[in-house]
């Protein structure tokens, strides 16, 4: 598979390594300004310098939304004779895509996390009727190469898929970064406290993680009752306290995707 990559950041060279790593592409192109330009290597720093005559299976656009559309108009018709849009711009709708690359390829949307970065991460992804059923699986194994991938049915879907994932691993830093703060309250020293919580989550996320594990079932069994986890879990259970800020919090990540979708 012959790939163009249009900005090659963190994220998108995350998943360009690890493509090429798993053998699941062939060829790299590569435009990003911060990059020392070597045609000959695939690389370079202005789309107008990629050979226009020269087709692409697959173009992932992961620049900055505010460029997103200049970048796919800027593609030449042979560019897009063969390719599918894979677009990781956050709030750029498929119409506006679409419209940006004159209706001349399917296009994707794609939402990753961070941890996509280490290869454990989670990608919420939405295709449009265009887009043919191998072509839409070719894509999942990708993203499943840096992860789990997950497609939903409707766009406005993405915008929960945001709240939960995308932003959701900053929910669960947070949370650790309080807790090693409580734990330095209790009397321990700060280095200690933060391998303490960093483990727990590690611990936690892999149990989470087994098969047919259930969240329930997995909070009930560290919670003796009486004992020192339910008093704790008392606390956070107290008038759906960390229930309701959680409502709140994705809520606001939710309606904060939605106005980015509509350019606000």
């Amino acid at each position: 598979m012959n790939v163009l990559f249009i900005g090659y950041g963190r994220m998108g060279g995350a998943l360009g390594d690890a493509w090429l790593k798993g053998g699941l592409v062939e060829r790299l192109s590569i435009v990003d300004p911060g990059l020392s330009a070597d045609a000959a290597a695939g690389r370079y720093a202005r789309l107008q310098d990629v050979p226009t005559d020269q087709a692409f299976e697959l173009i992932v656009l992961a620049v900055k939304p505010a460029y997103a559309s200049s970048a796919l108009a800027g593609l030449s018709d042979r560019q897009c004779s063969q390719a599918t849009v894979v677009s990781v711009a956050a709030g750029v709708t498929q119409a506006s895509l679409s419209d940006a690359v004159g209706q001349r390829c399917p296009v994707v949307r794609a939402m990753p996390n961070t941890p996509v970065l280490l290869g454990a991460g989670c990608t919420g992804l939405y295709a449009g009727a265009q887009l043919d059923a191998a072509r839409k699986a070719v894509i999942g194994r990708l993203f499943e190469a840096v992860g789990a991938a997950y497609w939903v049915d409707e766009e406005q879907q993405l915008d929960a898929v945001t709240a939960i994932s995308g932003s959701g691993p900053a929910y669960y830093h947070l949370f650790s970064e309080a807790l090693a703060e409580a734990g330095v309250k209790l009397g321990l020293n700060p280095e200690l406290a933060r391998n303490l919580a960093a483990q727990t989550a590690f611990g936690a996320a892999t149990l989470q993680h087994q098969a047919h594990a259930d969240f329930i079932e997995l909070r009930v069994a560290v919670t003796s009752p009486n004992g020192t986890t339910a008093a704790a879990i008392e606390v956070f259970e107290s008038q759906r306290k960390l229930r309701a800020l959680l409502e709140q919090a994705t809520s606001a990540a939710h309606r904060r995707s939605v106005e980015l979708s509509k350019g606000a």
